[in-house]
């Protein structure tokens, strides 16, 4: 067991399953309390994110107290829906583990990237599925995530200064969302007579607030299009980010199960809870700075960036067919529990050192001209 997971002890046993679902991180033979159905997983995922767009339309058109305050939260709701919905949802419906019917899977897979102003399901299918999943393609520079990355300046060579510069300068470029948000729209209205239909319903109902919603165009830009369009795209860097170790030379030795290892590890969000026997000064710091970390950097991470099953997306990739998608931190944790898990997991601990970890892999791949463009 990890010693990071293991430092939580501390706290009560009861809390437990809260600490595993907010790191991540599943304790040695832990079991779930709560074992999620699809359709009870996609019930709480649309109430979330449905419930961050009403909550923040309601602050920004009522403008009552705290409304600002209501504002952020229902950013943090919308994001966490949205991000969920596209991340798991329609992640786990073109692996077609989702509910088990094609025809369903495939239903609320449009459906959600709808809801979210995505690329169709189908694209979504090609790039992951057809592509990020074959042998040959993963991680490499034909994968689409690299692709992207290299598209908007994360080049091989560069220093892990010049990586982490080159990611502020994304998060303020015109380009980076231009041609993403263009992306987006032109994929929902080039594709499908249904599919067009329902994207047209979805967006014509929040392109009609400003003629009859007081504040309506307020409500459309700070409910809607920041949350929905804009800060989904910087979470989405975020994850591609650190998803995986992008161009880690393959290992031959590994069959198809395995193939992924060299590049993959567990992404979880926490750190070492203060020790035991500190005196007080020192115990009352040590407190102040890891709760302080935990709300303001892993939480957040883990609502916005790092959703669903994402800390545990090395287990996707051992098992990408796998029906314990709704508990993948147990499952995760289970496969090494029976100690014939094949290489060994690894895990990083933190959004920014999964970042990190990726950029320097990166700076240390000769850039290649041909390959990079």
């Amino acid at each position: 067991m990890s010693d990071v997971r293991a430092s939580y002890l501390r706290f009560p046993g009861w809390t437990q399953p809260f600490w595993t679902w907010a790191t991540g991180r599943a304790l040695p033979h832990q079991k779930p309390l709560i074992r999620h159905t699809w359709a009870s997983y996609t019930a709480v995922t649309l109430v979330v994110f449905l419930g961050g767009l009403a909550l923040s339309a309601a602050a920004v058109s009522a403008r009552f107290d705290l409304w600002g305050l209501a504002l952020v939260a229902g950013w943090v709701l919308t994001l966490q829906g949205a991000r969920t919905m596209i991340l798991v949802i329609a992640h786990q419906a073109l692996h077609r583990k989702y509910s088990g019917n094609r025809a369903r899977d495939r239903f609320f897979g449009e459906l959600v990237t709808v809801l979210n102003v995505y690329n169709t399901f189908q694209e979504f299918k090609e790039e992951h599925f057809d592509n990020h999943h074959r042998r040959s393609v993963f991680a490499t520079v034909e994968d689409p995530p690299v692709q992207f990355l290299f598209r908007f300046g994360f080049l091989p060579s560069m220093t892990r200064n010049q990586l982490w510069r080159r990611t502020l300068v994304v998060f303020v470029l015109p380009r980076f969302y231009a041609v993403t948000i263009g992306g987006r729209v032109r994929s929902n209205l080039t594709t499908g007579t249904w599919r067009r239909a329902g994207f047209v319903l979805w967006a014509g109902l929040w392109l009609s607030l400003p003629f009859w919603l007081p504040h309506g165009t307020s409500v459309l830009l700070l409910a809607f299009v920041l949350p929905v369009i804009f800060f989904s795209q910087l979470s989405a860097l975020l994850d591609r980010l650190g998803e995986h170790a992008w161009l880690t030379p393959s290992d031959p030795g590994y069959d198809n199960r395995f193939y992924t290892v060299p590049a993959t590890s567990a992404r979880y969000c926490g750190a070492p809870v203060p020790e035991r026997g500190l005196r007080l000064g020192r115990a009352a710091a040590a407190w102040a700075g890891w709760l302080l970390s935990f709300l303001f950097y892993h939480l957040p991470s883990r609502l916005m960036v790092i959703v669903g099953d994402l800390p545990n997306h090395d287990y996707h990739h051992r098992y990408p067919t796998t029906a314990s998608w709704t508990t993948a931190a147990y499952a995760r944790q289970r496969d090494i529990d029976s100690g014939d898990y094949g290489p060994p997991y690894t895990e990083v601990w933190g959004m920014f050192r999964a970042v990190d970890g990726m950029f320097r892999t990166m700076s240390e791949v000769p850039r290649d001209g041909d390959l990079v463009g």
